[in-house]
């Protein structure tokens, strides 16, 4: 049986899944690379044939990340799992270490690490890295107010996923936010604070599903609202939820004014606009940083 198993989803990147294998084949000592095709319509299917010591799962609908995801659940055969977009990369012997952290203690879910942020044309590190630091132990609270584990990074307990009834499929965007709450609703993690992969950043021509920063900031919410209807939250004090949501906002504000200003240095003027306001409606007493950006607007 192989220590780890990583599950790679993919749909119409022929092009870059190769070195999203490559990456996952030296991350770990004879790792079980899983590549599950989300019936894409390029020529995955062929590329994927010509590579050898992989798995390839092909679907017969476009289902998305969720239900991919759950499908090489299924078909792993190991205890350790980590999940790999097509479009980014793990670092080598990566996973090795991880692997080590978790096995100390049978009550961890996960581990997670830190990540390179790529650019989105080449997957090259632009020398940002997140998160910054990395919370071990009971982090629920924590993650309530900001989901700091990249997708990328994370080598979980398969016997806690399945526990856990696997990704929502009813979530087609922060699918793995609303995972990781939900294991580390009963669950302690670990982390390694060194990165351990490279996530591919989005940009509005990336294609990228996690491109559009308003659709993210809405879904968010709803999984933050989740988790805070689940047992443990609700036996919190009002006091502490309230604070969790609020952080939450301050967040998703901070994220769209920062991609309304990007907009504006970039001539898009609706786009900064929509951004703009959709910040505003998340924390509306925040207004001089919405005063300042309406100034900007108006020499556009």
């Amino acid at each position: 049986m192989p220590s780890v198993s990583v599950v790679i989803t993919t749909y119409n990147r022929a092009v870059l899944l190769p070195s999203a294998i490559e990456s996952a084949k030296n991350a770990a000592t004879d790792p079980e690379v899983i590549v599950v095709d989300d019936c894409s319509t390029d020529d995955t299917p062929e590329v994927c044939a010509k590579i050898q010591g992989i798995r390839y799962v092909r679907l017969i609908t476009n289902s998305g990340l969720s239900h991919a995801r759950n499908t090489g659940i299924a078909k792993s055969s190991s205890e350790f799992i980590a999940f790999l977009d097509d479009d980014d990369l793990r670092l080598p012997g990566s996973l090795d270490k991880q692997l080590r952290a978790i096995t100390v203690d049978d009550s961890l879910a996960l581990c997670y690490g830190q990540a390179l942020i790529g650019d989105a044309r080449r997957q090259l590190p632009t020398g940002e890295i997140y998160p910054p630091k990395c919370p071990q132990g009971d982090i629920f609270w924590k993650l309530l107010e900001d989901n700091f584990i990249p997708m990328p990074s994370v080598l979980a307990r398969k016997s806690r996923l399945l526990e856990a009834g696997g990704f929502n499929t009813d979530l087609n965007l922060i699918e793995d936010w609303d995972m990781w709450l939900r294991l580390c609703e009963h669950y302690a993690v670990t982390a390694l604070s060194e990165p351990v992969a490279i996530h591919r950043k989005a940009s509005a021509v990336s294609g990228q599903m996690c491109s559009n920063s308003a659709a993210i900031c809405k879904q968010a919410l709803h999984v933050q609202q989740f988790a805070l209807n689940r047992t443990r939250a609700r036996a919190a004090t009002g006091r502490q939820r309230r604070h969790a949501q609020r952080e939450f906002r301050n967040r998703v504000y901070d994220i769209l004014m920062t991609e309304a200003t990007n907009s504006i240095h970039e001539g898009n003027t609706k786009s900064a606009r929509e951004n703009m306001f959709d910040a505003f409606r998340y924390r509306p007493f925040r207004t001089f940083a919405t005063g300042r950006l309406l100034w900007l607007l108006k020499g556009h």
